[in-house]
């Protein structure tokens, strides 16, 4: 009993119930029969003219009458239907059903010769993805069938698609060919009775049985594409929810990171630019720059370990610690330490980060800065070119507790500039898996060494992109470059 109420709920709602792709799928399918209607209206013509010719051997007279008729309502059910351009809800049954009536009435005067035809609504109707409309097609065929068989037998019209036909006294006939019995026997000696239920026997209920593995097929493969198509629904939708997630943590990751530049408009003695490019819809790299007072510049960037949503997560709690570290005061070193154990507890995914964190002292031009496994910065003094500033690296903040991190001090005079940058620039790859590099970054930043911090970064962006020629990044691109004027200049 609960089978048939579920069977049942199933079908109110695949009655009720639709989807853009379903929609757009049936839309498809009624031009598509409608298409087929054509094909058959002009199969039809072709076997008309043949049997004009005489090719057949069936009553000429029978073959005009409905043949005619057949061509005319099937050109015109297909002419309804590109008028509409299959966009009704009616179209598909109306269409199926002209094509079942046709080829029954078909039937009715050709006999054996179109029963195999029947199948076809069935077949065609798999198409809508429909169990109720192939179920119904298919109970309809068997009726209109059975019913078109009635008629041709009793009313003579029908050439028997058996070779035996019974008369009073219980002689049977046997013929090498169908025939109509009316042709060689005077009608009031055929026993109409007789010769139908000899059609059940012999001919409709051995196709039937056939007809109804086809259509229990058809029936299966209609409720198994459907389903493909609500899993397809579901699965979009779950990928429509993902994304737009990803793209609100991608507002809110991007909101946290300093965006509007010039970055100090009052400030005349740095001039400063950065920019993120996330692998993804959401990154793990960050870069920071914020006064710790009134004449100490802090500036930041780094690199978390991984990808996506998690390394995003790790990231924005990797930042504010930093930064609110760094206003508490104290040298990098002191500043990554107590940062390095916030982060080691309870860092169950092992995540770490790396991070190059430099404070310079705009009223002297001197900094210290710590680099925890982060790439070397390029340093560029005044009038001169970018080089890389090599030293021995700390360990990554995050790896394990208690690290004493190295510390470095620096100088920089007036017209100094300092470019920092994540390992998504130097590992930027073509298509043939070679890496961009630093000496290719060099070139990029030498290439007009003393422009602007965003001229500076838009070129070696430049350079990457042209590089790795539209090939798929695979990690994040940050970078910050930094352009010191000295106390009283600028």
């Amino acid at each position: 009993m609960k089978m048939h109420k579920r069977f049942f709920k199933t079908m109110r709602e695949e009655l009720l119930f639709t989807t853009d792709t379903l929609w757009n799928n049936e839309v498809a399918s009624n031009l598509f029969v409608a298409r087929l209607l054509i094909y058959t209206a002009a199969i039809a013509l072709l076997i008309l003219l043949l049997s004009v010719l005489k090719v057949f051997s069936i009553n000429n007279q029978v073959m005009l009458q409905y043949l005619g008729v057949a061509i005319i309502v099937l050109l015109a059910a297909a002419g309804i239907c590109s008028h509409l351009k299959g966009e009704r809800k009616w179209l598909k049954g109306m269409l199926l059903i002209v094509y079942v009536l046709v080829l029954s009435t078909l039937h009715m005067a050709l006999g054996h010769n179109i029963v195999l035809c029947l199948v076809f609504p069935v077949v065609i109707s798999v198409r809508y993805y429909s169990r109720v409309l192939t179920i119904f097609i298919s109970v309809l065929t068997i009726l209109t069938y059975l019913l078109a068989s009635y008629a041709g037998i009793v009313y003579g019209i029908m050439r028997m698609d058996m070779n035996m036909a019974v008369v009073p006294g219980g002689t049977v006939l046997t013929s090498p060919d169908a025939f109509n019995v009316r042709d060689v026997l005077d009608p009031s000696l055929v026993d109409n009775h007789q010769m139908f239920l000899r059609f059940l026997q012999h001919s409709f209920l051995p196709k039937l049985v056939l007809f109804l593995m086809i259509a229990v097929i058809c029936v299966l493969i209609a409720h198994c594409g459907r389903m493909s198509i609500y899993a397809q629904k579901a699965e979009t939708e779950k990928t429509e929810r993902i994304a737009t997630e990803l793209n609100l943590a991608s507002e809110i990751q991007f909101s946290v990171l300093p965006r509007l530049f010039p970055a100090f408009p009052e400030c005349r003695e740095v001039a400063l630019y950065a920019s993120m490019t996330p692998a993804k819809e959401v990154g793990g790299d960050f870069y920071d720059f914020f006064f710790v007072d009134n004449s100490h510049l802090a500036m930041v960037i780094a690199d978390v370990s991984g990808k996506g949503v998690p390394a995003a997560l790790f990231m924005m709690v990797a930042r504010t610690l930093i930064k609110n570290r760094t206003m508490m005061g104290g040298s990098p070193s002191e500043i990554l330490y107590d940062v390095n154990n916030q982060l080691c507890e309870g860092n169950d995914a092992e995540l770490f980060v790396t991070v190059w964190l430099g404070i310079l002292d705009l009223t002297t031009g001197e900094g210290k800065a710590a680099n925890a496994g982060h790439e070397h910065p390029a340093l560029r003094t005044a009038d001169g070119e970018y080089q890389l500033v090599i030293y021995r690296h700390s360990p990554a903040v995050g790896s394990m507790e208690d690290i004493r991190f190295r510390e470095h001090a620096f100088s920089m005079s007036p017209g100094d500039s300092l470019f920092v940058y994540t390992d998504g620039v130097t590992e930027a790859a073509n298509a043939e898996y070679e890496l961009f590099g630093t000496d290719r970054m060099l070139e990029a930043l030498n290439k007009e060494p003393d422009a602007s911090p965003e001229q500076l970064l838009a070129n070696v962006r430049s350079g990457i992109e042209e590089f790795v020629r539209g090939a798929e990044p695979f990690d994040d691109i940050t970078m910050l470059a930094f352009k010191y004027f000295g106390a009283k200049e600028r």
